[in-house]
């Protein structure tokens, strides 16, 4: 049986520097279908919508993971390798424990050449619903922490973690967020990373936690 996680300084990074600045709940989320060869991408479900006033979209991810909950969020906290499975993620770093349930945290987004790299600041909030839920909610502090030489940092980011617990020993995870990345964004760029960043983070996600967890 799953033991009960206490989150102690909950690390949630994720690069998190293309994707969309929530600002209306009255859009639609859209659909993605794609082909991939892997099969953690093929179990990853996708969905995309506009946001009023921004030429950014929002994103929101699903994925199942055979793996207990706590299995999960070992890799989700485990600051040094969070490059290794979330998509552009580039360096991560924990700044602060603010609390039990909170912490602050630094992330580098690698982005291609010519489009300079972002930068953010976010405190995750962790809390435990009655339920049995896990949500983590995610929210840019941009004046936390320094500006960095050659970063863009982004100061509109809002977003969650959610993990709903399944039959035989499954974990629904999902990964919503809005942002707004500060600079010039190609279009052709941003269209594609408010895909890839869930596609590729939530089935490297699936991938590294079953793994783990056998």
């Amino acid at each position: 049986m799953e033991t009960p996680f206490k989150f102690k300084a909950v690390l949630l990074t994720c690069g998190l520097s293309l994707l969309p600045y929530l600002s209306s709940a009255n859009q639609t989320w859209q659909p993605h279908h794609f082909a991939s060869d892997s099969v953690d991408e093929q179990s990853v479900l996708v969905w995309t919508k506009t946001v009023d006033g921004s030429d950014f979209k929002a994103f929101k991810g699903e994925v199942l993971i055979n793996a207990t909950r706590d299995n999960i969020v070992s890799v989700i906290r485990d600051t040094k390798n969070v490059p290794k499975w979330y998509y552009k993620s580039a360096y991560v770093k924990k700044l602060e424990d603010i609390a039990d349930n909170q912490s602050l945290t630094y992330s580098v987004t690698d982005l291609p050449w010519p489009v300079s790299d972002r930068d953010s600041v976010i405190l995750a909030t962790v809390t435990n619903e009655q339920n049995g839920d896990i949500t983590i909610i995610m929210t840019a502090k941009p004046n936390a922490y320094p500006i960095q030489e050659n970063k863009v940092r982004v100061t509109k980011l809002d977003g969650f973690w959610k993990l709903q617990k399944q039959a035989n020993n499954q974990v629904k995870v999902t990964l919503q967020l809005t942002t707004e990345p500060g600079g010039k964004i190609p279009s052709w760029l941003a269209n594609t990373m408010v895909i890839d960043m869930p596609l590729n983070s939530l089935g490297n996600l699936k991938k590294r936690a079953e793994t783990l967890a056998q």
